[in-house]
């Protein structure tokens, strides 16, 4: 019997090993297999209709799980807000949701979607409001009703008005604590013009003159369903989610809105470095320009620059140079960003304070190494497929594609564009990046904004160029008066 299992166990492995040795015998070295096939990318395309007082609905199934997903996108955002009550756009946007309706209060709808396991959330950002919901397919119908009415009859109450006022109040006294938000919101003042809307900060003064009827006013001015549009994603039919749609939404009527006619960007850039003085061991920095306007046929190419100077990581030349290199800074991220109008060029790092001069002359030198040398096969190669990868993987659900068609459509994309990014990557070449470069980054009109403690550089900044002083603690003293 034993020698019966000793062969047993012998021929087993005997045929193992000659199973293993097939195997490693018709392994290849990576180098002889073929290239990989390309990567493709064909999202689903959502329906289009519009329902008859005019909301545009945009539909995609999915019946991978029992939940809907409902995004709503309006036009609207703190570029049209008047001057000296900046911050309105982003109050109204809490509040539409946490003040309630006419018939429940904020804290009524929180009880109610908590005791059905469904979300509602809102806000409103430069351009635009957002409204989104999720919840169980069993209740579409009682959460889209929660939804349109919060759209369509927000109360905005006093109480919860006054504690979103007190949250940004709060926000902004903090703001001036981290050395690197401080820089970026004085950055943006000096680039966009503390004038213009995108540049404008919300202060303690701004926020005081905002009143409830301010909130209802704007409300009423820019949400109309011709206006909006709304994404229905999940487990419902077509054919429901029109009934359901038409049947919920017919009480809000067309009407005409007027959008007030927002101030040109102009190029503030002169090569100034701006110097707030702070207490922080680091030197902190925001330098650029204004950068380029949404659909600018180099996107493309933008894209692939970006990676290489500042967006890739480790591998991207900033972070190699300054961190792996010579050790200046944890982290540093840049590139040239599209807007509206215009976006920006930027660059953004904490520095080691005693050598910030250094750092700085250090960044002037890589942006215009990018722009006098072509980069290398192996950086385009890279840049291209982190690239596409990462869009790819950026549109792994049915809602996150839904999303991105709303929003494309609302900004004026192609239809195609989801469905020829790839191809689009894959033509830029080495040239094409150094011409970019070349276009978008101005190394000698750059500002330059830096918050830290002068004491603590390398050298005085005026070595490096012309420089004009931030009162920190002035502005800082203001707000402060200002929140008496």
């Amino acid at each position: 019997m034993k020698s019966f299992k000793s062969l047993k166990y012998i021929t087993i492995i005997v045929l193992g090993l000659i199973l293993l040795h097939a195997l490693a015998f018709g392994q290849r070295h990576p180098r002889e297999l073929p290239p990989p096939e390309p990567l493709k990318f064909k999202p689903p395309k959502p329906v289009e209709f519009t329902l008859k007082n005019g909301v545009h609905v945009f539909y995609l199934e999915d019946r991978e799980l029992p939940l809907v997903y409902i995004t709503g996108m309006l036009k609207c955002g703190s570029l049209y807000e008047p001057a000296e009550k900046t911050g309105l756009a982003s109050l109204a946007g809490t509040v539409l949701r946490t003040g309630g309706t006419k018939t429940k209060t904020g804290d009524e709808i929180n009880e109610e979607l908590e005791f059905l396991g469904a979300t509602i959330e809102s806000f409103i950002s430069s351009e635009f409001a957002s409204i989104s919901a999720n919840c169980l397919k069993k209740d579409f119908k009682k959460v889209l009703e929660l939804y349109a009415d919060i759209v369509m009859n927000p109360e905005f109450r006093q109480d919860k008005i006054d504690l979103a006022k007190n949250q940004s109040k709060e926000s902004i006294r903090r703001r001036w604590d981290m050395p690197m938000q401080a820089a970026s919101v004085l950055f943006y003042e000096k680039a966009y013009g503390a004038d213009h809307p995108l540049g404008r900060r919300v202060t303690p003064k701004s926020l005081s003159l905002i009143t409830r009827q301010d909130l209802v006013d704007f409300h009423k001015k820019y949400f109309a369903p011709n206006s909006m549009s709304i994404g229905i994603c999940g487990d419902v039919s077509l054919v429901e989610a029109k009934i359901t749609l038409e049947n919920v939404l017919k009480a809000w009527k067309k009407k005409e809105v007027k959008f007030p006619e927002v101030p040109a960007l102009t190029e503030k850039a002169d090569g100034t470095i701006y110097y707030a003085y702070k207490d922080t061991p680091q030197a902190n920095i925001y330098l650029g320009h204004l950068g380029v306007r949404r659909l600018n046929p180099d996107m493309y190419k933008i894209d692939i620059m970006n990676y290489i100077l500042g967006g890739g990581g480790f591998t991207a030349r900033l972070m190699k140079e300054l961190r792996s290199n010579r050790g200046l800074t944890y982290g540093i991220y840049g590139g040239v960003f599209d807007g509206k109008d215009r976006g920006l060029f930027l660059i953004s790092s904490p520095l080691k304070a005693d050598k910030a001069v250094e750092a700085l002359g250090l960044i002037k030198d890589i942006v215009k190494g990018i722009q006098e040398n072509p980069v290398t096969d192996e950086e385009i190669s890279e840049a291209k497929n982190y690239t596409i990868n990462s869009f790819v993987f950026n549109y792994q659900t049915k809602n996150q594609i839904l999303t991105q068609y709303m929003r494309l459509k609302l900004m004026d994309y192609p239809g195609d564009f989801l469905e020829r990014y790839i191809d689009n990557i894959r033509k830029v070449a080495k040239e094409d990046v150094q011409a970019a470069a070349k276009k978008y980054m101005d190394t000698e009109k750059m500002i330059f904004l830096v918050v830290g403690d002068e004491k603590r550089f390398d050298k005085l900044l005026s070595a490096f160029g012309k420089v004009t002083t931030v009162d920190l603690a002035k502005i800082m003293a203001e707000e402060r008066g200002e929140q008496k």
